[in-house]
C-alpha cells in the first residue's frame, strides 16, 4: 500500500514569475489612472505623461511585488 505524501511537509513556495508580472500590471495601471486625474503639464500629451507614470508605477509595483514574494517565501520556509 502506498502512502500519500503529505502536504504540509513541503514548503509552498511562490510563483515569482506571477508576483512580479501582477506587480508591474498593477502599478502601470495605478500610475496611468494618477496621471489622468492629475493637472495637465506643459509640454507632455495626457497619453505621454500616462505611459511615464504608469512606467515608474511598474517599476515600483514589481519592487514592492518582489519584497513581498521574498517575505512570503522566508515565511513559508521557516515553519517547516
Amino acid at each position: 500500500m502506498t502512502t500519500s505524501p503529505d502536504r504540509r511537509s513541503a514548503p509552498r513556495i511562490p510563483n515569482f514569475k506571477r508576483f512580479l508580472i501582477t506587480g508591474a500590471f498593477l502599478g502601470f495601471l495605478i500610475g496611468a489612472v494618477i496621471s489622468f486625474l492629475g493637472d495637465d503639464v506643459r509640454g507632455y500629451s495626457a497619453t505621454t505623461a500616462a505611459l511615464f507614470l504608469g512606467a515608474l508605477g511598474a517599476m515600483l509595483g514589481a519592487g514592492v511585488a518582489g519584497v513581498l514574494g521574498i517575505l512570503l517565501d522566508r515565511s513559508g520556509r521557516d515553519r517547516s
